[in-house]
């Protein structure tokens, strides 16, 4: 399990993610950072750190993938094995967890197959994201998450009291 953001902001190195991919190691993403949590960026945050350790571009594509698709599918494929959970693909009997990206973006016109994953991870941002299902339940419509005000509420209340502390 990596989580780049945090451990970027915390300097706790740069994870060998080249060799381990090229020799069938799994990985999944996550997020524990109190700096950003964004999925996109953990995965454009991984694919950078490569290019910067090793002075490339594009390491973590494949001959037959782009950049973003093979992040991209490792992240699914290692999530739902970290999880335990049957999911990770659209196949019949997975759980049907689903994003559904924003075709009208701006910076989707004319994006077609792997270009779409790759404007979403390295031009864009989850602000792309319209649509998400976990467990075939639809919990964001049109970007946003079906209980975000009472999301919203215990977050404000939390930082409140996270504030009179200090």
């Amino acid at each position: 399990g990596l989580c780049p953001i945090t451990e970027s902001s915390l300097g706790d190195g740069i994870f060998d993610g080249v060799r381990w991919m090229d020799n069938g190691g799994a990985l999944s993403i996550g997020s524990d950072s109190n700096i950003r949590i964004a999925l996109s960026e953990e995965l454009r945050t991984l694919e950078y750190s490569q290019r910067l350790r090793d002075g490339s571009r594009a390491a973590l594509a494949a001959p037959e993938l782009s950049t973003g698709r093979r992040i991209y599918a490792a992240a699914l494929a290692g999530g739902a094995l970290s999880a335990g959970r049957d999911t990770g693909a659209i196949a019949p009997g997975l759980r049907a967890d689903l994003l559904a990206l924003d075709g009208r973006h701006v910076d989707m016109e004319g994006r077609r197959g792997d270009t779409l994953l790759d404007t979403w991870i390295f031009a864009g941002d989850d602000r792309m994201v319209r649509e998400v299902w976990s467990a075939g339940r639809h919990v964001v419509t049109e970007g946003r998450h079906i209980r975000r005000e009472g999301i919203a509420a215990r977050y404000r209340a939390a930082m409140r009291e996270l504030g009179e502390t200090i």
